[in-house]
């Protein structure tokens, strides 16, 4: 996909196994949740029909079908509740979550749009209710099977909802910067009032720049500089500086600053 800012970005698309090493932790969490659910109920069960006091009015209770349909009640109760869990946790977390729950959360993965942006409720809307046909006919077997074929690994939920589910891999650290010999700076020279002007942002341009100069065709790379020198010469109010003097000018600028 390409970024706004014209960067091509590539989405690194979450696999089987690790979607399944999410859904298992969220499942421990919707289990504990159902759990409680089912404790709240039963320790309601002596308010819901009357605290009983003797064995023999229970009895009494369960011949007259009294107590038997409190208990249907009860059940019907929980397995509305169940169903409200299973389904609004997702939901839920993927709203609020900025498409993470959790479980996607505790695995690195994050639920967005097939266009690289957040989803929204709506996103989320469709892909779960989709969650009913995906997890025919046993444990998600419909959606496993959705995911080997597709290309980009998704459920038909998510080929509803136009999202995909990425891995936010932990990128590795940038490598030290390897400036030109300090020769550049008999060329270029700032004085205190110029350096002290080149505070967090300018200090990232400069790195961020000079880091991106060999990865860039000529066009792009000339393009990079030039806009990067005139924002720091504007920033400091440095003299114009040539063309061919671009790169040297933001090495010496970020040894100076360093200093």
């Amino acid at each position: 996909m390409r970024a706004p800012e014209q960067v091509w970005l590539e989405l690194a698309v979450a696999g089987p196994t690790t979607r399944m090493l999410a859904y298992a932790a969220d499942y421990l969490l919707i289990l504990l949740l159902e759990v409680v659910l089912f404790a709240l109920l039963v320790l309601g069960l002596p308010s819901a029909i009357g605290r009983l006091p003797t064995l023999r009015d229970a009895v009494r209770a369960f011949r007259t079908g009294n107590a038997a349909d409190l208990l249907l009640l009860l059940v019907a109760v929980f397995l509305i509740g169940q169903l409200v869990i299973e389904w609004g946790y997702f939901l839920f977390w993927e709203t609020v979550g900025n498409g993470r729950s959790p479980g996607k959360r505790l695995v690195g993965l994050r639920v967005v749009r097939d266009d690289g942006f957040p989803i929204g409720f709506r996103d989320a809307l469709v892909r779960n209710l989709l969650r009913a046909v995906d997890v025919l006919p046993w444990y998600y077997t419909v959606g496993l099977v959705a995911m080997l074929v597709s290309a980009q690994g998704k459920r038909l939920g998510d080929v509803a909802a136009g999202t995909i589910v990425v891995r936010l891999d932990r990128p590795e650290p940038a490598p030290p910067l390897e400036l030109e010999p300090a020769a550049t700076d008999v060329a270029f020279r700032f004085s205190r009032e110029q350096l002290a002007r080149v505070g967090a942002a300018e200090l990232a341009l400069l790195r961020q720049t000079l880091r991106r100069l060999d990865a860039l065709a000529p066009q792009q790379r000339e393009m990079v500089l030039e806009r990067a020198v005139t924002a720091l010469v504007n920033r400091i109010g440095h003299r114009a500086v040539a063309a061919d003097e671009r790169q040297a000018f933001l090495q010496a600028l970020l040894r100076a600053r360093l200093r």
